[in-house]
């Protein structure tokens, strides 16, 4: 008979799983600022995809060289825009098909910003699970700021957003 007191027989919730996914694939993350990670999943709890943020293909990494907005060109030493692509657009990139992601649910470090915020709505998310607040950097790192026209969109929409309070496995 099986011992239903046993640590090891206690099962995950499907928000701590994926939660706690999203934490181990930010630790991809190549920006010094900002470590998100993203999961996205459907409404049956499958995996669909998975993205985290940082440089285009053969760009500059930020955690080599320093970030754009911050210390600038590697060459020219001029301030320039982020160089980073965001967990939750790679996440939608690496479905491969969009159309995928359609009703389903994404699991991020942060809560999106407003650009990511308008891709979310347009592939069909109808419930994003964030842990913490994103506050865009300001160019040259002076100021930091909260994107309030996520809360709008996400309310015109319908799309659910709340705040992750369940146990952390992966401190960042």
């Amino acid at each position: 008979m099986a011992d239903l007191k046993n640590p090891h027989l206690t099962r995950l919730s499907w928000d701590e799983t994926f939660m706690n996914l999203a934490l181990l694939v930010s630790q991809r993350t190549a920006c010094r600022y900002h470590v998100v990670g993203a999961v996205f999943v459907d409404e049956r709890n499958r995996i669909i995809s998975m993205g985290y943020n940082g440089p285009s293909e053969g760009d500059y990494h930020c955690n080599e060289v320093g970030c754009a907005k911050i210390d600038g060109n590697p060459k020219t030493k001029k301030l320039e825009r982020c160089r980073g692509v965001h967990a939750e657009i790679n996440g939608i990139i690496n479905a491969k098909d969009s159309g995928r992601l359609s009703g389903g649910k994404l699991y991020s470090t942060f809560l999106p910003c407003y650009d990511c915020m308008k891709a979310l709505n347009n592939v069909g998310i109808k419930e994003i699970v964030y842990k913490e607040i994103y506050k865009r950097i300001q160019t040259g790192g002076e100021k930091f700021e909260e994107e309030r026209e996520v809360w709008d969109l996400a309310e015109r929409r319908g799309i659910k957003i709340r705040k992750y309070e369940g146990k952390v496995y992966l401190k960042i």
